[in-house]
Parts: C-alpha cells; sequence; structure tokens
C-alpha cells in the first residue's frame, strides 16, 4: 500500500507536469516507460470487499495513465512538428479532459456490450458441417457480476451450437475469490450438442492451478491439458499454457489422419504451421483493448485479433468476452465468436 501511496500515484501526473515544463523527449520517454509498471501484489488482500475497492480505485487510476501516455505521444508529435505552443495553453488541457471523458464512457460501453462474431472456415473434402462456439478470456473474479455471466450463458445457448471451446483465461487469478458468487451453477446451464471442451490459459496458473481446474470442472468444463478429441470428422487439440514449461510436442499429441483444429490460448502459430493444421483458435490479447498495450501485442504476435490465413492455416484470435483486472476497452470489443465449420468449395 506504502508503494501505491509513495511511487504509483503521484507519477505520471509528475512526470507528465515535467515534460510539458521542460521540452524534454527525456521525459517523455520515461512516462512511457512508467506505464508499464504494475501493481502484482494485489491478489495477497485477503478482504474481498478490500480487495474488490483497490482493483477498481487502481484499473481506473492507470487507466487515466496510460491515456496521458497517449496524450503525451500527441504532446512529443506536436512538439516535432514545432507546435509546442499548443500544448501548454488551456484550451488543450480542456481537450484533454474531453478526450479522456469520451475515452472512458466508449471504452467501458465496449467492455460492458458483448458482440456476436461469425467467421466461416472452409476446409478441402471435410464432407459434413460443425457450428462452433469459441469463448476466450473470460476473466471471472470479483469485479464480475452474475448478471454478466448469465448474459454469457444466454447469448452461447441462443447460439444453438454442436460444441463450445474455451480459449483459457476463464479465471482470472485465484477461485478462492470467486467461490460461492455462482458463476458455477449458471456457466453449467451452457448447451451444447457434443460437449463443452477448454484450455487452460497464464491467468489460471496464477492461483492454485489444481483448485483452479476443480472450479473449472464444476462449471462442467472438460479441461484437456496436450490432449485430443474427435467430433463429427475433425481432431480438436487442446494445449496446455506455455506456463506449462514441460507442454508436450504438438506432433505427440494428435492421433489421427482427421484434418485438426488446435485450441491454444496464446496466438503462437510456427509448431502448428509445420504440422498440417487446419485451424487454430486462440485469445490471450484482448484484442489489444487498450493503447499502449496494443503496440506491444503487434510487436510480439502476427495475428493479434481477428482471421487470417497463415500459408494454408487458418487463424482465428479473439478478442475474449471478458477484460480482467482492467474494466476498459479502447482498442477492442467484448466478443462470443461463432464458427461455422464447412467443405470448401471447389
Amino acid at each position: 500500500m506504502l508503494e501505491l501511496i509513495v511511487y504509483y500515484l503521484p507519477m505520471p501526473f509528475v512526470v507528465y507536469l515535467l515534460y510539458l515544463l521542460s521540452d524534454s523527449y527525456l521525459v517523455g520517454g520515461l512516462f512511457f516507460l512508467g506505464s508499464f509498471l504494475f501493481l502484482t501484489r494485489m491478489t495477497e488482500i485477503k478482504s474481498d470487499t478490500l480487495r474488490k475497492k483497490i482493483k477498481i480505485v487502481v484499473a481506473n487510476y492507470l487507466f487515466l495513465y496510460k491515456t496521458l501516455c497517449f496524450i503525451t505521444a500527441l504532446a512529443i508529435g506536436l512538439e516535432v512538428l514545432g507546435w509546442g505552443r499548443i500544448i501548454r495553453t488551456p484550451v488543450f488541457l480542456l481537450l484533454s479532459l474531453i478526450f479522456y471523458i469520451l475515452l472512458i464512457w466508449r471504452g467501458y460501453q465496449n467492455y460492458i456490450k458483448i458482440k456476436i462474431k461469425e467467421y466461416i472456415v472452409e476446409i478441402p473434402d471435410y464432407d459434413t458441417e460443425l457450428n462452433l462456439v469459441f469463448l476466450s478470456d473470460i476473466h471471472l473474479s470479483e469485479l464480475r457480476s452474475l448478471s454478466y455471466v448469465e448474459e454469457i450463458v444466454e447469448k452461447v445457448n441462443g447460439l444453438s451450437p454442436d460444441c463450445i471451446l474455451i480459449g483459457g483465461d476463464t479465471i482470472d487469478s485465484h477461485m478462492e475469490y470467486i467461490e460461492g458468487k455462482g458463476f458455477d451453477k449458471v456457466l453449467k446451464k451452457m448447451r451444447s450438442r457434443y460437449g463443452i471442451y477448454g484450455v487452460l490459459g497464464n491467468h489460471e496458473y496464477i492461483g492454485d492451478l489444481k483448485k483452479n481446474i476443480e472450479y473449472l470442472e464444476r462449471c462442467e468444463i472438460k479441461i484437456l491439458r496436450d490432449q485430443s478429441i474427435i467430433i463429427k470428422k475433425l481432431e480438436f487439440i487442446f494445449r496446455d499454457d506455455e506456463a506449462n514449461y514441460s507442454r508436450k510436442k504438438l506432433k505427440d499429441i494428435y492421433k489421427s489422419s482427421y484434418p485438426k483444429v488446435i485450441i491454444d490460448h496464446r496466438p503462437k502459430f510456427e509448431e502448428a504451421m509445420s504440422e498440417d493444421i487446419e485451424l487454430q483458435l486462440s485469445g490471450h490479447t484482448h484484442g489489444g483493448q487498450f493503447f499502449p498495450v496494443n503496440l506491444g501485442y503487434m510487436l510480439k504476435y502476427e495475428v493479434v485479433y481477428g482471421y487470417k490465413k497463415i500459408k494454408d492455416m487458418a487463424v482465428i484470435v479473439s478478442s475474449g468476452v471478458g477484460a480482467g483486472f482492467f474494466t476498459y476497452r479502447t482498442w477492442s470489443r467484448a466478443e462470443i465468436v461463432k464458427i461455422i465449420i464447412k467443405e470448401k468449395n471447389s
């Protein structure tokens, strides 16, 4: 708590003020570096009420911090163009405040309103059709309401899926924080013809992994770790997250000659592209979610969001239906993904 008060709270405002007063690009650069510092000990707070309140305050504060990052970038750009006087005027500061208010409103709307994103994936010589629902990054935590989970279930069931696939980060950190909130009783109401199967994400590894898996099983989500199953002439390969440093090689998991679909939390494709995979489904990136996190994901991953064909393999990266610690999305929207897999027309 002392670290929060002494360092995190005043830092962006002090550095931003120094930047405005000093004409120093170095100070602007330090501001960007500071934006990537997060509170890593938040989950150690035992009181549910206190932890929830602090998370909300810090999340809103860090959103302001990152908005100031964007304004700093704009200010640096104006300086480079020789328009430095503009950023020291009351009008610029007023416009910055208006921009922040509009951004926070739009970001919250993107966070709470869940859209349905539909894709059609065609596979050669696949003589049937399969209706999938892909859910990623639900991030169940004390910040989420029961109505949020009820809305997910209602929308999923409204799509009448043959199979529901869960792409990891279903639990934000510790299942103890959501025990007794009724999320499991609601999630088990999801319905599909062939079942509900899921993988783990990096967030399930934050808490007690065994307890988190047990909670997901109570939600009637069958967690598969480096295992495959065959559904309607497709082999689905469920990868454990990279947080498991001893996870199997892809070639050691699949077992048939059927077309193959990978569910892997993080959107990395190198191994899949070497193994004749038709489709990979991933999440993790939240579609970039907000500046400047989106820039980091763009540098790290070939696909941050959406559909892309990489050589002969189709890739779908979902922005996810939840958002974890931050209750805003300025670079993406919450979504549930519907995928129709059918035969490719000749």
